[in-house]
């Protein structure tokens, strides 16, 4: 239990100052860009930030960790005569880099940069992994990641079986 608390207070330690937020969870914590806090949510906002990212850390008290990401993407519109919207999910490994700028005329009509935001899934799990080795920690897969290999090695070994069986069959 110690190794958990331990862990907590490094990562909550590495994010200060930074728009990401540690939440404790029964079994480690989240890591997860803080778009609730008034500081961050104009920047987020006029980004126009739909994806939500966190960092899903179990600490099974071993001397490991493992780090799911789990992405969220809320999309919605809402206009004369419809209203529509959509929500996508992704767990496991995943790496999001998005970037945009945009460049527009201002009240003074004068060319000046209206957007400049970059985001990178990646931070979070740098943050982390910096707080866990700094602690000794070893990385272990976590369940999605190892599920998703799983069927990856299943449906390779699958694919590979079938040219098997249809080289000995165009041979016949």
């Amino acid at each position: 239990m110690s190794e958990r608390k331990d862990f907590i207070r490094a990562i909550q330690g590495a994010v200060e100052g930074t728009p990401y937020v540690v939440t404790e969870t029964d079994s480690g914590f989240d890591v997860t860009l803080d778009i609730v806090d008034a500081k961050w949510f104009g920047l987020y906002h006029k980004e126009g930030l739909h994806r939500v990212h966190t960092q899903h850390v179990e600490v099974p008290g071993d001397g490991t960790y493992s780090i799911t990401d789990d992405s969220r993407t809320v999309e919605w519109l809402a206009g004369v005569p419809t209203i529509s919207g959509s929500v996508e999910r992704t767990r496991g490994r995943v790496v999001e880099v998005s970037s945009e700028k945009v460049w527009a005329l201002g009240e003074d009509l004068r060319p000046g940069m209206v957007v400049d935001y970059r985001f990178d899934s990646r931070e979070g799990r740098a943050l982390v992994r910096s707080a866990a080795e700094s602690l000794g920690l070893k990385l272990q897969r976590g369940g999605a990641e190892k599920i998703g290999l799983y069927f990856a090695l299943v449906g390779g070994a699958g694919a590979l079986l079938t040219l098997i069986v249809l080289a000995v069959l165009s041979q016949l």
